[in-house]
């Protein structure tokens, strides 16, 4: 009596999943305290103190990032102080990363200075001795085992 229909509900459930958002461009002069978090993209001219995480994500060239970088496509021409992790992550000429880079593609000009570990995904997903168990130190009391250290 008091809900929409099937068929109205399995309509709007389609928009909402189909709806692009606009591109989120933090300017030159914006400085940000704090985690940034969206479904869209983010282009950073900026000064971002904390973490990052969209789908795309582009750092300008004047622009610093302290903190982690989640998304699905990273593209850096400025500085970056903090792990990368995304599928594809792409360093221009003038790039500076200080941290870690977790990726499944990476391309990287020259000229870009990367201070860090630069780590396939692919690459250690076929090498399952990585995720081997670690021996662990257990201890036995009556009828139960506690696991101390890993």
């Amino acid at each position: 009596m008091f809900s929409k229909s099937k068929r109205e509900n399995a309509g709007s459930n389609l928009e909402i999943k189909e709806k692009n958002y606009p591109p989120s461009i933090l300017s030159k002069n914006l400085h940000i305290t704090g985690n940034l978090e969206t479904e869209g993209d983010i282009q950073i001219e900026g000064v971002i103190d904390g973490d990052v995480k969209s789908q795309l994500v582009t750092v300008g060239a004047a622009a610093v990032v302290n903190g982690a970088i989640t998304g699905d496509t990273v593209r850096v021409d400025g500085t970056v102080n903090g792990q990368i992790n995304a599928r594809s992550v792409q360093l221009g000429k003038s790039a500076k990363v200080t941290g870690d880079i977790v990726h499944e593609s990476l391309a990287v000009e020259a000229g870009a200075f990367v201070h860090g570990m630069c780590r396939n995904v692919e690459q250690d997903r076929q090498r399952p001795d990585l995720f081997a168990a670690k021996p662990s130190l257990v201890v036995a009391g009556g009828d139960e085992e506690s696991v101390v250290a890993q």
